[in-house]
C-alpha cells in the first residue's frame, strides 16, 4: 500500500517561507488532513493561506518598523543632494578624480553615516518606549546595513538606466536639500529603494515582532527601599509635583526660545561654506541648551519654589533630560522663519524625547505601582472574571486623534505654531502613555546614565537637523531677495527715468557704466518667419548663442544704468570697476534675443562664463527670463548657482581665467510660454559688495526637450 505524499514544492514552502521558520504542528495537522483524502489543490490552497497569514502577522508586527524604515528612506534624495556638494568642492574633486578607490569608500562611507543615523534613531526610540531589544542583532544591524545597500543600490543603477537610458541625469548641485523631502519624482523614488530595503533588512532581526499582549502587559514595579534603590523621598503629592515640573519645564523651553529669537539668525553671507554652517549649528543647538538650563534653574531655585530645599529628584538629572528636548528648539525657530510645516514635526520630536526621559526619571515621585499591581492582578485572573471585566473609558486616546487632525488643519493653512503646539501636545501624551515603567528599582546612577545616552543619541540629529535648516534658509532667502529684486526691477520699466543729479560719485567718477561686449565679424543669418522660435520644438542639438549684450554697473536705489551712463567697449575680465561711495555696487548681463525661444521646448539652459578674479569670497550666479511683448513684461526665476571657481582654494591657484559652465533647468510648467531676453545678476559676499566681479559671460546653451 502507497502511503500519500503531499506536494514536496508546497512543503517546502511552508517549511521555509514562513517568516516564523517551520511550524511542525501546522504541517503535521496539514499531512494528516491530507491523507483522509484531501486533493492536491486542497493542500496548495492550504499552504498559500498559511504563508499569506504568517507573513501578514509578521509585517504587522514590525509595523512601525517599516514604516520608520520608509519615512527615514523619504529623505535620501536629501542627503544624495548634501553628499553631491561635498563631492564636487574643488579640493575634494581633484583628489577623487585622480583616486577612483578613494571616491568609492568617500560615497560609500557617506551613505552609511545616513544609514547609521537611520539605525541610531530607529533604536534609540524604541528602546525609550521600554520594548525588548536583540542587542547583539541591534549591533550586528550596523554592519548588516551598508552590506545590503550596496547591490540594491546597483540593482536599482542597473534597472533606472535600462528604463531611463542613458540614465537619469540631475544635476545634484542645484537641487535644495529640503525640497528633495517631498520630491515624489520617479527618480527621486527609485533612489529611495536601496535605502529602504538597507534599513528594514538590518533592522528585521534585531526588533522582535513580540505580542502585543506581551507589550502592553504591565510589569509590576517595585519601589521599596532596597540597596542603592530610591535615594530621594518625595514629600508631595502627586498633583503638586506634576504641577510645578510642568511650570519648570515651561519656564526652559520659553526660555530656550526666547534666546533662539533674539540670537539665532542667518549667516549675511550669500554662499556660505559648509563648515561653517556646520560650527553655526553647533553654536546654535549649544546655546538653546543652556538657555533651557538656566530658566529652569531661576524658577527651580526661585524664593516661591517647593522643590528648593528637599526636592524629590536632583536638578541636575532634570536639567540633563530636558536639554535632551531642548536642543531640537534652534531647528525649530530656524524652520518656523522660514513658514515651513517643519516646524510642527521637528516640535513633535521634541516633546516624544521630553516626555520619555521625564516617564523614566520621575518615576520615583509618581509612582504608579498601585495601578500597576493592579493591572498585574486582573492579568492572572480567571478567564470567567476577565470576561466579566469593563476596561475604564479613556478620552485621553480621542484628544490625542483630534489633536492630530487638527494640526493637519492647521499645516494645511499655514499656521505652522498651532500645529507645532498641537503635535506637540499629542507626542508627549501619546508617548507619556506608551513608556512602561522599567521593572528594577530605581537608582540614581544607572537613571543618570540612561539620561545621558538618551542626550547623547539626540545631540548629532539635532545638529544635523539644525545645519539642514540653515541651509534651505540661505537658500530661500537667497530666492527671495532674487525674485524681489527682478519684481522691483520689471515693475519700474514703465515708471519715469529720476532726475540723476549726483554726477562724480558713486563708480569712479560716473553714475553708472555700460560696458559692450568687444565686436565681433557679424554671421549672415536669413531672418525668421514672424511668430518663429529660435529653439524649434523637434529640435535635438542645443542651441549656442555667443553673449552679445551689454553689462550693466549701477548702484541703489538705480534699477538700471541712468542716461548720464558712461558706455564703452570692453571685457569685464580687465575692467576694475570699483565704488568710491559706501554703496553696494550692482552687476548684471543683459542679452536681448533675435526671436522668442518657447519654453515648453527648451528643457535646461547652460551659461559659460570666464572667471578672472581673485579676490577672496563666493559668488553667485542668477538667471531670469523675461517675455518683453507680453503685457506687464512677466518673468521667470532660475534661482541662483555658485560659481565654484571664485571660491578661495580656486582663487590660489588661478593663473589664466577659469572657464565654468553653470546649469539652469527650466520647470516645465511656468508662468510664461516664451522668453526674448535674458538676464545674469551676481551677488558677490557682503565683503567684496563695492568691487565688480570680473567674470566674463561667454555663450548659452539651449538645452531642447
Amino acid at each position: 500500500m502507497n502511503r500519500l505524499e503531499p506536494p514536496s514544492l508546497a512543503t517546502w514552502m511552508l517549511e521555509h517561507l514562513t517568516p516564523a521558520g517551520r511550524d511542525e504542528a501546522l504541517a503535521g495537522d496539514l499531512l494528516e488532513v491530507y491523507r483522509t483524502g484531501r486533493s492536491n489543490g486542497w493542500y496548495w490552497r492550504q499552504v498559500i493561506a498559511a504563508c499569506a497569514v504568517a507573513w501578514f502577522r509578521s509585517l504587522r508586527t514590525r509595523l512601525p518598523l517599516l514604516v520608520f524604515a520608509l519615512l527615514w528612506s523619504a529623505l535620501a534624495p536629501a542627503w544624495i543632494v548634501l553628499v553631491a556638494r561635498i563631492d564636487s568642492s574643488p579640493r575634494i574633486a581633484d583628489v577623487l578624480r585622480i583616486h577612483w578607490p578613494l571616491a568609492a569608500a568617500m560615497w560609500t562611507g557617506l551613505n552609511g553615516v545616513f544609514l547609521g543615523s537611520g539605525l541610531l534613531v530607529c533604536i534609540g526610540v524604541h528602546a525609550s518606549l521600554r520594548k525588548s531589544l536583540h542587542r547583539r542583532k541591534a549591533l550586528r544591524a550596523f554592519l548588516l546595513a551598508p552590506v545590503l545597500f550596496l547591490p540594491a543600490y546597483a540593482a536599482t543603477f542597473v534597472l533606472t538606466n535600462l528604463l531611463w537610458y542613458p540614465g537619469i541625469g540631475i544635476h545634484w548641485r542645484t537641487l535644495a536639500p529640503l525640497a528633495e523631502i517631498v520630491d515624489v519624482r520617479m527618480w527621486a523614488d527609485a533612489l529611495r529603494i536601496p535605502f529602504l530595503i538597507a534599513l528594514s533588512g538590518a533592522l528585521w532581526g534585531a526588533i522582535p515582532a513580540a505580542a502585543r499582549a506581551e507589550e502592553m502587559q504591565p510589569v509590576p514595579v517595585d519601589f521599596s527601599a532596597t540597596a542603592g534603590a530610591t535615594p530621594w523621598s518625595s514629600n508631595f503629592d502627586s498633583f503638586t509635583a506634576s504641577r510645578f515640573l510642568t511650570l519648570t519645564v515651561a519656564a526652559g523651553l520659553i526660555n530656550a526660545m526666547i534666546m533662539s529669537f533674539l540670537l539665532l539668525r542667518l549667516p549675511e553671507s550669500h554662499a556660505p561654506s559648509l563648515t561653517s554652517l556646520c560650527m553655526r549649528a553647533v553654536l546654535y543647538v549649544t546655546f538653546g541648551a543652556l538657555a533651557g538650563v538656566a530658566g529652569s534653574w531661576f524658577y527651580w531655585r526661585s524664593s516661591s519654589s517647593p522643590f528648593r530645599n528637599s526636592p524629590p529628584l536632583p536638578f541636575s538629572l532634570f536639567a540633563l533630560v530636558c536639554v535632551a528636548a531642548w536642543v531640537w528648539i534652534p531647528s525649530m525657530v530656524l524652520f518656523s522663519e522660514q513658514v515651513s510645516g517643519a516646524t510642527a514635526f521637528v516640535a513633535m520630536i521634541g516633546a516624544f524625547v521630553l516626555a520619555a526621559g521625564l516617564r523614566s526619571a520621575t518615576r520615583a515621585v509618581f509612582a504608579p505601582a498601585a495601578q500597576a499591581a493592579s493591572l498585574w492582578e486582573y492579568n492572572n485572573a480567571e478567564l470567567f472574571a476577565e470576561s466579566l471585566y469593563q476596561p475604564p473609558l479613556d478620552v485621553r486616546g480621542y484628544g490625542i486623534a483630534i489633536a492630530i487632525y487638527a494640526a493637519g488643519w492647521a499645516l494645511a493653512t499655514h499656521s505652522n505654531y498651532t500645529a507645532a503646539i498641537l503635535l506637540a501636545c499629542s507626542a508627549f501624551l501619546f508617548t507619556w502613555e506608551r513608556t512602561a515603567p522599567l521593572d528594577r528599582p530605581y537608582e540614581s546612577r544607572s537613571e543618570y546614565k540612561r539620561s545621558a545616552w538618551r542626550l547623547a543619541r539626540v545631540i548629532l540629529p539635532a545638529v544635523l537637523l539644525t545645519l539642514w535648516a540653515l541651509l534651505d534658509g540661505v537658500a530661500s532667502r537667497e530666492h527671495r531677495l532674487a525674485a524681489q529684486a527682478a519684481n522691483e526691477r520689471m515693475n519700474a520699466n514703465g515708471a519715469a527715468q529720476k532726475d540723476h543729479s549726483r554726477a562724480g560719485a558713486g563708480l569712479s567718477g560716473y553714475e553708472s557704466i555700460v560696458l559692450w561686449p568687444l565686436p565681433l565679424k557679424q554671421k549672415i543669418l536669413a531672418p525668421l518667419p514672424p511668430g518663429a522660435s529660435l529653439l524649434q520644438k523637434n529640435a535635438k542639438q542645443p542651441l549656442v548663442l555667443r553673449f552679445t549684450g551689454a553689462y550693466w554697473y549701477f548702484q541703489p536705489p538705480d534699477r538700471e544704468p541712468g542716461p548720464r551712463a558712461l558706455q564703452t567697449h570692453g571685457t569685464p575680465l580687465a575692467a576694475d570697476i570699483h565704488a568710491n561711495n559706501a554703496l553696494p555696487l550692482l552687476m548684471e548681463a543683459h542679452q536681448n534675443l533675435s526671436a522668442p525661444v518657447r519654453v515648453a521646448s527648451c528643457r535646461e539652459i547652460q551659461v559659460t562664463v570666464e572667471n578672472r578674479g581673485k579676490s577672496s569670497g563666493l559668488i553667485a550666479m542668477a538667471l531670469l527670463l523675461t517675455d518683453s511683448t507680453a503685457p506687464g513684461k512677466p518673468a521667470l526665476y532660475l534661482g541662483q548657482q555658485p560659481i565654484l571657481s571664485s571660491q578661495s582654494e580656486s582663487v590660489d591657484f588661478k593663473f589664466a581665467p577659469a572657464e565654468e559652465d553653470l546649469h539652469f533647468f527650466i520647470p516645465a510648467r511656468a508662468n510664461i510660454r516664451a522668453f526674448d531676453t535674458m538676464t545674469v545678476m551676481f551677488f558677490p559676499e557682503t565683503g567684496s559688495f563695492r568691487t565688480a566681479p570680473q567674470i566674463a559671460i561667454d555663450q548659452f546653451s539651449l538645452i531642447p526637450r
